[in-house]
């Protein structure tokens, strides 16, 4: 296999070398930036501008991308697969701009890596295909020989390896292996419940324990959120009714308790949105509409992934109307796009999608299409279209300042990432 990284640092400063170290067939590797040749000698990786990047059979590599800035020569270069390498904002950058463009490189890739478990967490609630990228299991799992040296992998190094070999070639359905997905959710839960026991009183390993079973599907989620929200009111912490309750909402969900799940979910409506969404909810329960409940109990606890899985293979003008803000919350907003052309033409009146919840977000994602679009046309190099699409966006009170201004800060980003990785001169 054949891989080009697109760093956010330095080479010196890169984070991930050792996760270099271990990648699978690894063949020939390239630093878009540059590297001394003592670098190169010593790691076995060449550097290459990003100009003479572009010039590589792109099909032929596999991206490394640790910068969402360097999406848009990503998409240009158009390798067979994405790998985000997904990091907290660094000091210095804005941090909104920051999450929005790593939420959009996480939709592209086709895996999703990461060494923050808080991110890790959010993409598992986004998407399938993450892995996280650190662990707290002494044992070895594997080992690997490359050139004269012996690599012991630990359990998050062999199921990244395991992760992208399966980019390449799929696991074999007839005599499969358990998901390494699956795998690595079980070994941060075994952990977590093992720290329960050396930590009682501490709610949070509680709750983290209660979010990895929930994934899990395994009931006992609902025991430690128990545990958990009942040590947050202990300490004196009273906000926890949207971080803590609110979840319970979802557990219920997913074990097709919902008449519980929906009051447990009242219990937590206070905004007069949520007031009224608890209101549709309780008509869906009424007139039988269970998967619709189901999908957006898991929308309001943060699981698009959940919902996408429930609403994409079912055809009603309500289900898809949720599917499309569960594209719009994760970024898939090409696949929101398509949808919105779709449900368009199943109704003479777009504002109709409104009326299914009788809130503000269907009629807020019908505003952003034209932010959305230009967005997309940016990231594919068509500046000019953006603009006019922007502008477009300010004829529906959107904002024509905001929206140049951001791309102005883009463009500004991506300029500073050029310049650290020493690509060109800025």
């Amino acid at each position: 296999m054949n891989y080009i990284i697109f760093s956010g640092v330095p080479w010196d400063e890169y984070g991930y070398k050792r996760m270099l170290e271990v990648l699978p067939e690894r063949e020939d590797i390239v630093f878009t930036g540059t590297m001394t040749s003592l670098q190169q000698e010593d790691s076995g990786i060449r550097a290459l501008s990003l100009a003479e990047a572009c010039t590589l059979p792109a099909k032929e590599y596999t991206a490394l991308v640790s910068s969402p800035y360097w999406l848009q020569d990503v998409l240009a270069f158009g390798p067979a697969f994405i790998i985000a390498l997904l990091e907290r904002c660094p000091e210095g950058e804005d941090v909104n701009l920051w999450d929005k463009y790593s939420g959009l490189l996480a939709a592209k890739a086709d895996l999703v890596g990461t060494a923050s478990e808080r991110l890790f967490l959010e993409q598992l609630l986004s998407r399938s295909g993450v892995v996280y990228l650190s662990g707290d299991d002494p044992l070895s799992y594997g080992m690997i020989r490359r050139g004269e040296r012996l690599y012991f992998l630990a359990d998050f190094e062999a199921v990244w390896k395991k992760a992208l070999e399966e980019l390449w070639l799929p696991p074999d359905t007839d005599c499969p292996d358990e998901p390494w997905a699956e795998i690595q959710l079980r070994h941060r839960a075994d952990y977590y419940l093992s720290m329960c026991g050396k930590l009682p009183q501490q709610p949070t390993v509680h709750y983290l324990a209660a979010s990895y079973l929930y994934l899990l599907g395994d009931g006992r989620a609902a025991e430690l959120l128990t545990k958990s929200f009942e040590l947050m009111l202990l300490h004196d912490y009273t906000d926890c009714l949207h971080s803590h309750y609110r979840f319970f909402s979802a557990i219920g969900a997913k074990r097709g308790n919902l008449e519980l799940a929906v009051r447990q979910y009242e219990i937590t409506a206070f905004t007069a949105e949520e007031k009224a969404l608890s209101a549709q909810l309780q008509r869906w329960l009424g007139s039988g509409a269970r998967e619709l409940v189901q999908a957006e109990l898991y929308r309001v606890n943060e699981d698009s992934a959940a919902a996408i899985r429930l609403l994409a293979g079912m055809e009603s003008l309500e289900a898809k109307s949720l599917l499309l803000l569960n594209y719009m919350d994760t970024f898939q907003w090409e696949k929101a796009l398509r949808l919105q052309q779709e449900l368009d033409s199943m109704t003479a009146e777009p504002s109709s999608l409104m009326l299914f919840q009788g809130s503000g977000a269907i009629a807020s994602v019908l505003l952003q299409t034209p932010v959305v679009e230009g967005t997309l046309q940016l990231l594919c190099g068509k500046r000019h279209a953006a603009i006019r699409s922007f502008l477009r966006a300010a004829g529906a009170d959107q904002g024509a300042r905001a929206l140049f201004a951001e791309m102005a800060d883009l463009e500004e980003a991506v300029g500073r990432l050029r310049g650290r990785t020493a690509d060109e001169d800025v």
